[in-house]
């Protein structure tokens, strides 16, 4: 008859105990190890692996800003380009605003005038598409980066310092002038010429 073994020595109980099978093939290991092992340390951050990362996110930005730039450039060097042409053009549509000044109301509706008229508007807004836009100066305060005073008069009609008349009309191309407005500047009354006011 089979009588179970009995288990006498301690390193029986160890081997045939709970994990003990683990533990002897290497399987897993015993909680009590001896005292000489030091417990692990937290895993450092690679720090070579974070300059890379802190380099490549610099050399990324700076190429986002030199796209930026480049972009810019070039779109300065094409509104550069326009405002060249545009200036030898605003002499043409100085001849058309005094050709078509001079017309005598008689003839203002003979079909040359009206052609004449037709082409005028037709290279204006050309011109305005390309963003060119006429400085609005008579009647409002003299302003220097917009028009350049060919004289002064005096005037009871125009407070000192306003635009009386404009000789020739001044441009500006995206809100930067480009040619300034010709205008006659109102003084104030003679001496002993009496206020108006």
């Amino acid at each position: 008859m089979y009588k179970p073994r009995k288990r006498g020595s301690s390193e029986e109980d160890e081997f045939f105990g709970p994990g003990g099978l683990e533990q002897a093939f290497g399987l897993r290991r015993d909680h009590e190890e001896s005292p000489e092992t030091e417990p692990s340390q937290p895993e450092q951050p690679n720090t070579e692996v974070e300059e890379y990362r802190d380099l490549l996110q610099r050399l990324q930005a700076d190429f986002v800003n030199y796209k930026r730039r480049v972009e810019r450039e070039r779109a300065e060097q094409t509104k550069s380009a326009n405002r060249e042409l545009i200036l030898k053009l605003l002499p043409v549509l100085d001849d058309f605003a005094r050709a078509l000044g001079t017309v005598p109301e008689e003839m203002a509706d003979a079909d040359w005038v009206q052609g004449m008229a037709l082409i005028e508007r037709k290279l204006r807004a050309t011109l305005e598409e390309e963003g060119l836009k006429r400085i609005d100066a008579e009647g409002r305060d003299f302003d220097p980066w917009e028009h350049e005073a060919v004289f002064c008069e005096h005037s009871s009609d125009h407070d000192e310092g306003k635009v009386k008349a404009v000789f020739r009309d001044g441009y500006k191309l995206y809100d930067r002038v480009i040619r300034p407005a010709q205008v006659v500047v109102a003084k104030g009354n003679e001496p002993g010429e009496p206020s108006t006011s």
